[in-house]
């Protein structure tokens, strides 16, 4: 939020206000007893929920530059990253910077910069309490002006078009945005993106990549949204064991990326049973194209917002289960998810309905609104089994069974090939 080192000293001279706060950092042994963790995570909270603000650690309430010893430092920016993470809820991303910034003598001195963006979300602490900053000091929200602020940020927020501000142009992949936007001759390339939704401006008109932009064109989205990936685990059997994983895999990246890899994870752990009577016949346990488009359903229609929630995979002998953050929307139940179209992501989905997949040949989202029904008519097709979706909490689960291996009065005639391509 400032620009320069100058410019910082020249606020701290005119003191704490509506956008500034000075903590002096104390500790005893290896941790920090000063800031209180519930105190600065209201401060950050009371930020978060007005217009966001600057945090300078290191910087006495009087204005007087202290610093932090340089074998600190490590301590009080993960501290400070811990109460964003666990004692704001939901998390609120700061930007942690370290600078040095002169003292009265005129030594450099290390102080640790936290920028506190205005979120899209209404932030508590985790006991609790709901703040606004007001003047130099944090308020408690009213019951009214609770009920305001969640009206306001329901209302006036789209999350996957909002900026990822610790993120820039350079965390986009280059080459992958070209073949997505063409340049032009009459607009400048980052108003091209910005046209397109894939930036937008902060604050202090710096371009920044929205939250669909960096799902669909970042480099490593996981980077600044940590939950964005895919956990994928195939296990020997039909329970979760640690000592059952035969494979498993982070799957980070794009998003078209992470479904692609995602997709080739169960090929290649699914079983494939092939009958060598006549020639060789293949019957693979998954029907590929269901697979494809659940991940596909999963990665365009989770809930991003959710924070430490990403999307899990497993594959087990005898059925494939694909865990999704979020809930249903108001207007779709379990029920009726195969005749209702509903999407989470607006943007997102619309950058992925015009990406080509290799495993079909086709956009990975087509408008006909037919994904739900093509995972459940060919998945029971080859399994004999109806697919399962179950909410769980926060989570939506899908389960696909297995087919099982083909019935022939001779066994050896029938073998079971694990990773076999269909």
């Amino acid at each position: 939020m400032f620009n320069t080192i100058q410019e910082i000293l020249d606020h701290i001279k005119l003191g704490e206000d509506s956008f500034l706060e000075f903590k002096e950092v104390k500790f005893r042994g290896e941790g920090v007893i000063d800031p209180n963790a519930e105190s600065l995570a209201g401060e950050i909270c009371a930020f978060t929920n007005t217009a966001g603000g600057v945090i300078l650690f290191g910087v006495h309430d009087n204005g007087a530059i202290q610093g932090i010893s340089p074998e600190k430092l490590n301590l009080v920016e993960n501290y400070v990253s811990t109460i964003c993470r666990n004692n704001c809820r939901p998390p609120v991303l700061a930007l942690i910077k370290i600078l040095t910034l002169p003292d009265t003598a005129g030594t450099n001195q290390l102080v640790i910069n936290a920028e506190i963006p205005k979120s899209v979300f209404v932030h508590q602490t985790s006991s609790g309490r709901y703040f606004q900053r007001l003047g130099v000091t944090k308020v408690d929200l009213t019951p009214p002006e609770l009920a305001r602020l969640f009206q306001q940020r329901e209302h006036s927020f789209v999350f996957d078009e909002q900026i990822i501000r610790p993120a820039g142009l350079n965390d986009l992949e280059q080459k992958l945005l070209k073949i997505f936007v063409p340049e032009s001759r009459h607009l400048s390339w980052e108003k091209i993106l910005e046209n397109k939704h894939i930036l937008g401006r902060d604050e202090q008109n710096v371009s920044r990549p929205s939250v669909a932009g960096l799902l669909a064109f970042g480099e490593a989205p996981e980077q600044f949204l940590p939950s964005a990936y895919i956990e994928a685990a195939a296990y020997r059997g039909t329970e979760m064991a640690s000592a059952a994983v035969i494979d498993s895999k982070r799957i980070t990246g794009p998003l078209h990326r992470q479904i692609d890899d995602a997709v080739n994870f169960v090929e290649r752990n699914m079983k494939v049973a092939q009958i060598k009577t006549v020639g060789r016949q293949d019957f693979p346990q998954y029907d590929i194209p269901a697979v494809h488009e659940a991940i596909v359903n999963a990665i365009a229609h989770r809930d991003y917002s959710i924070a430490g929630s990403k999307i899990r995979l497993f594959l087990f002998d005898d059925r494939l289960e694909i865990y999704s953050p979020g809930k249903l929307p108001n207007t779709i139940t379990l029920e009726n998810m195969a005749d209702r179209q509903f999407t989470r992501n607006q943007l997102l989905v619309s950058f992925l309905s015009r990406q080509v997949s290799p495993h079909t040949g086709r956009y990975y989202i087509e408008a006909r609104g037919e994904g739900v029904l093509l995972i459940l008519e060919r998945s029971a097709a080859i399994s004999k089994k109806q697919p399962e979706y179950r909410l769980l909490g926060d989570e939506l689960r899908l389960t696909i069974w297995a087919a099982p291996p083909p019935f022939l009065e001779n066994k050896n005639d029938v073998h079971l090939t694990p990773g076999a391509k269909t």
